[in-house]
């Protein structure tokens, strides 16, 4: 006998499934500067984030002047919200009522998947160029190591970014071969057993976020494998986007990830001269390049 599912519990048990994956694709996102929640905004619209875009050096206090009130520049980016992705997936009446919560379960699982990727790629591609950042470090998978990722710590020192408050993110065939290296790998050289019982790194050389992704992808001859990056080189801000008309839809929500903040819409409607349920899951969102001296490319050749 087919299992039957309230429609509510349905669309909610989809929808979970689906932000699971985007969230976790988009994860490396949050190594750039981000405004990520559930708002409400329409494609066009634009979102400002405050930065600090610099600081007065150090004085020497003199009695007779005392304590002087040095300036602060705080910058500001603003984020065209002008990009709109969305996949979208159909189901039979007889479909439907054929299929398990499980089933329905890996249709938003894979979509969810789908767009977060789709939304990477676009956000790497296009503003993560020799162009817009300069500095880099070259590395084949096959040779890739510990002394490669001090090579791109260096030169963030260099730039006088803050370690500390860095991300790495490396294409899954330079992970790989980073957690092979014998410096660690080892549970006893580097103090954590994470990169042999769980494939994760902690800390590295400082940095405090390693990220692996297989969503890299650069233009045409760039050769990008990876990005040490702090939060002033990239800003990025994502919003849901609000139907006109929401009556119109079996459902029409937001979903949002309560840690991060990283939102999708998801819609589901009915054409009735078909028998034909069609869901879709959409993100409405914008980046801008921010300094030149806060990404760090990893590039094969």
């Amino acid at each position: 006998m087919a299992n039957t599912i309230d429609t509510d519990l349905q669309n909610q048990i989809i929808s979970q499934s689906a932000l699971e994956q985007f969230t976790s694709i988009l994860a490396p996102l949050n190594a750039f500067a981000t405004s990520f929640n559930d708002d409400a905004s329409s494609r066009g619209n634009k979102v400002t984030i405050l930065n600090l875009a610099n600081t007065s050096s150090a004085t020497d206090f003199a009695p007779g002047t005392g304590y002087g009130s040095q300036d602060t520049s705080f910058g500001e980016v603003t984020i065209d919200l002008n990009k709109h992705k969305y996949v979208s997936w159909h189901i039979t009446d007889k479909q439907r009522s054929e299929s398990s919560s499980v089933e329905l379960e890996r249709f938003g699982y894979q979509k969810g998947g789908d767009l977060a990727k789709a939304i990477f790629q676009d956000i790497i591609t296009n503003s993560v160029t020799t162009a817009n950042y300069s500095d880099e470090v070259v590395a084949t998978a096959s040779n890739f190591g510990a002394d490669d990722v001090a090579n791109l710590r260096k030169k963030a020192v260099e730039n006088n970014l803050p370690i500390e408050n860095t991300s790495l993110i490396l294409n899954a065939g330079h992970y790989s071969t980073l957690i092979q290296d014998s410096a660690v790998a080892s549970a006893l050289a580097y103090g954590s057993p994470e990169a042999i019982r769980e494939g994760k790194l902690p800390s590295l050389f400082g940095i405090p976020q390693v990220y692996e992704t297989n969503s890299i992808t650069s233009a045409t001859g760039e050769n990008l494998e990876g990005i040490l990056a702090h939060p002033c080189g990239l800003a990025v801000a994502m919003r849901y986007l609000e139907p006109s008309n929401s009556q119109e839809y079996i459902s029409a929500k937001r979903v949002s990830d309560d840690s991060t903040g990283i939102t999708m819409g998801y819609r589901e409607f009915y054409d009735p001269t078909k028998g034909l349920h069609t869901a879709v899951l959409e993100a409405v969102y914008g980046y801008v390049k921010g300094r030149p001296e806060g990404i760090v490319r990893l590039v094969s050749s």
